[in-house]
């Protein structure tokens, strides 16, 4: 009886987080194809996106126009374990492979493709802070589904289960290191799923979900960044007036966000406000 007391209490105190937020209107642009049905990573490139889906499916990038219409796809020369969010460097782009909701892997790693042809190579990712990898299933802190590219460094943001926190982790794209520290940690009451970086006013963007199953809520983060930290007492959350499973967030060529969503219905939105609107909040 204690533990239904408990889960109930569990229950509504998430069904009521976010009450206060500021809402964040939606606009659906596209459907994706039925192959690109769990897109869990989405970026601005060539006036378009890329996106991709996450474990399970084959291993590949879907070139999309910016109405989210599919142009071509390219071949990835790995396997997808758990692909979970995509950002991109000049020619390069970086794929997440790092989901882990298990808390089992130790085959983590970033890929990084280049656009025009070439090798691909892998850097490695091994959480300094883990030491237990037989956890019970989404009850441990080292699953990462965001990737962004912040002023040269990879900042892989980890959708920590157990407090609905997220824990930054820096690697450095040309380094070799296999074991990654604990940068800074944001509580951003929220399961992470996707990251952009807008370069220009120094913006993290941030997207992800409550853990309640019955009413999955998705939330989005607007946090300014200062000499490589994150200013979080003055971020932003806003609620997102669609529901669902949010996977992926990038900041469109026309300065406003995006977003995808699993399942079927539309799969791609965009946000009615562009981001120097979010930002004067």
């Amino acid at each position: 009886m204690q533990r239904i007391i408990i889960t109930l209490c569990l229950l509504l105190l998430t069904a009521c987080a976010g009450a206060g937020d500021r809402r964040l209107m939606l606009m659906p642009v596209a459907g994706f194809p039925s192959d690109l049905q769990e897109s869990s990573g989405l970026v601005a490139l060539n006036g378009g996106f890329v996106s991709h889906n996450d474990s399970g499916n084959t291993a590949e990038l879907f070139m999309l126009d910016d109405k989210g219409r599919l142009l071509s796809r390219m071949p990835v020369a790995a396997s997808n374990r758990d692909w979970e969010d995509i950002t991109q460097n000049n020619n390069t782009l970086y794929i997440a492979d790092t989901g882990n909701n298990g808390g089992k892997r130790r085959d983590l790693r970033v890929l990084a493709v280049p656009v025009n042809g070439g090798d691909l190579t892998e850097l490695p990712v091994r959480y300094q802070e883990q030491h237990n990898f037989q956890p019970p299933s989404h009850q441990h802190n080292f699953d990462a589904e965001a990737l962004a590219m912040v002023n040269g460094e990879l900042w892989l943001l980890t959708k920590r289960w157990l407090d609905q926190h997220s824990a930054i982790y820096r690697l450095i794209p040309d380094s070799r290191a296999t074991e990654i520290t604990e940068w800074q940690r944001l509580n951003t009451q929220m399961l992470v799923t996707g990251a952009d970086f807008d370069t220009a006013s120094q913006t993290l963007l941030l997207v992800g979900y409550s853990r309640n199953l019955w009413d999955r809520r998705a939330f989005a983060w607007v946090y300014p960044v200062r000499d490589n930290r994150v200013a979080e007492a003055e971020g932003v959350r806003f609620r997102l007036n669609e529901t669902g499973q949010f996977e992926a967030i990038a900041l469109g060529k026309d300065g406003h966000l995006y977003f995808t969503r699993e399942g079927t219905g539309p799969q791609l939105y965009k946000s009615r406000q562009p981001l120097q609107a979010l930002i004067s909040y």
